[in-house]
């Protein structure tokens, strides 16, 4: 899920068994969650490369006998946290120091979002996987659960990939990439340090493009975000897509956030939506499946799982995790890349 705003997240971590190689995952309304334990509860958390602090749905946590309070609070947004990417998610955070155990490693004193009042988010919560914080007005200096990790020893290189299959089940393999997992080219691109699994690109010549239909649209600002439940663009680009290939536009106001959705009739052959990454020619296109959010009762009327939103600016597009159905999304922290390839 696309955040705003975040806290400082530091920890120490006490390997108490060996790390399992696979965690696995399951994809439920929506979104891929793992098990994780907090103190003496488990929960089920989102896994959320768009994001890197613990949050725990409201009223769910329960200080435990380690448990510390703080007086280090925080007011965050999200968007894309429904199962139709169109709800976002406003929640006010008081966060406490607590156990965190994640893939047979323990982290002591970790600070964990305790949500004390907002907006439903998926599951039980939500566990960041992105990119280290940076440091500025708006968003604290800071780092997240596979950061500690890494940091203390226990995860060497420090990556994991994200194995999403098309049928709902999925895991997330620690260390480097599983190549008896994948067939074809691996696609290797660089990203920011900080903050979000956006692609860095030299030049405006090297930047990402979004195909329609094996046609290039637009060169694209891109992030890798698999906590974002379809894929993400401005109003302007998205309208513009679903009048190309002859979708229904329908759009809808709340709090302020305009959103677009496509509907076009289910006996026609779906529109293709893909992404290209220079200097390869390949344009790695989203599964058909993945890509029809819903239809209606009488399974006439298709809706498209791509979204439009006045919360996203053009150029700017968020891959979300339909596009990561069907492949081994590999991401390093240790060389800032993200790499994919096709599963076998």
């Amino acid at each position: 899920m696309l955040f705003r705003c975040s806290t400082l997240l530091s920890a120490t971590a006490t390997l108490v068994a060996g790390l399992p190689n696979t965690v696995p995952l399951r994809l439920h309304e929506g979104f891929w969650q793992g098990d994780f334990a907090i103190g003496a509860q488990n929960f089920s958390l989102t896994v959320d490369t768009g994001s890197f602090a613990i949050l725990v749905k409201e009223g769910l946590y329960k200080p435990g006998p380690v448990s510390q309070p703080t007086n280090i609070s925080e007011f965050i947004q999200f968007n894309g946290a429904s199962k139709d990417g169109i709800a976002p998610a406003a929640e006010v955070v008081e966060f406490v120091r607590d156990d965190v155990q994640f893939a047979g490693v323990t982290t002591h004193d970790f600070l964990v979002g305790n949500i004390t009042s907002g907006d439903d988010l998926p599951g039980d919560g939500v566990a960041g996987f992105s990119p280290p914080a940076s440091s500025n007005d708006d968003l604290s200096n800071g780092q997240g659960l596979i950061e500690t990790i890494c940091q203390q020893g226990d995860l060497d290189p420090c990556q994991f990939g994200l194995v999403l299959g098309k049928d709902g089940q999925g895991s997330l393999v620690l260390g480097e990439m599983d190549e008896s997992k994948i067939s074809g080219q691996v696609t290797v691109l660089p990203t920011a340090s900080h903050d979000s699994w956006t692609v860095v690109n030299a030049s405006a010549s090297d930047a990402p493009s979004i195909f329609v239909d094996d046609q290039p649209f637009s060169r694209i600002f891109a992030t890798f975000d698999n906590g974002t439940p379809n894929i993400i663009g401005s109003l302007a680009h998205v309208r513009a897509i679903f009048e190309q290939v002859g979708y229904n536009v329908t759009e809808q106001t709340n709090d302020g956030v305009t959103v677009a959705l496509g509907t076009y009739d289910c006996a026609r052959t779906p529109a293709r939506i893909g992404f290209g990454f220079p200097p390869s020619d390949e344009v790695h296109y989203i599964d058909l499946a993945a890509n029809e959010l819903n239809r209606t009762s009488d399974g006439r009327i298709c809706t498209a799982n791509i979204l439009g939103t006045s919360t996203v600016d053009a150029p700017q597009w968020s891959i979300g995790q339909t596009w990561f159905q069907g492949r081994y999304v590999q991401h390093n922290l240790d060389n800032n890349t993200i790499s994919f390839a096709d599963l076998a």
